[in-house]
């Protein structure tokens, strides 16, 4: 029973993450997605009660402050690219984002180390690696659903071109 309920939350997931891929995605389309990711990782996990209670709350803290990471260094690097575009960058421009690459890619690194030997104190290493794993797959299998439905829909578009 609980193969069946995580295949069709996944797949009524995965259908949203494709209608949001497509624009048509709201903010309740991707709280559905985080809750069916959720629901992933702790069938998965196998999580006990309390295990997911110490767990998901650190998780989601890791996730918003790697989140919040991101945001921050993106933006640093949307501010050095010209209006007319990445093939107008200057060569000084381009150096700076190389810089900022780097220093996000460390400060990548840095968090995810510290976070990493707090999931430990919640769960075992073994678990904890499945989380990695696990939490790519899940992520994996919606970019490849998105694009699966992305290339139907251009297909679909060309047949009509065509006729």
């Amino acid at each position: 029973m609980k193969t069946i309920y995580l295949a069709l939350l996944l797949g009524f997931t995965l259908s949203l993450s494709a209608q949001e891929g497509r624009g048509r995605g709201n903010r309740m389309d991707r709280e559905k997605l985080e809750a069916a990711r959720i629901a992933f990782l702790t069938n998965r996990l196998d999580l006990t009660p309390d295990s997911a209670k110490d767990f998901w709350p650190l998780f989601n803290e890791y996730e918003k402050k790697k989140n919040e990471l991101n945001k921050s260094y993106n933006d640093q690097k949307r501010s050095l690219v010209p209006e007319e575009g990445m093939e107008k960058i200057t060569e000084a421009n381009a150096a700076k984002m190389l810089d900022i690459y780097v220093e996000q890619k460390q400060a990548e690194i840095n968090l995810e180390k510290a976070y990493l030997g707090r999931f430990q104190k919640i769960l075992p290493s073994t678990k904890v690696w499945m989380v990695l794993r696990f939490d790519s797959e899940f992520r994996r299998s919606i970019m490849q659903r998105i694009n699966r439905d992305r290339d139907r829909g251009n297909s679909n578009r060309s047949k009509s071109d065509n006729n």
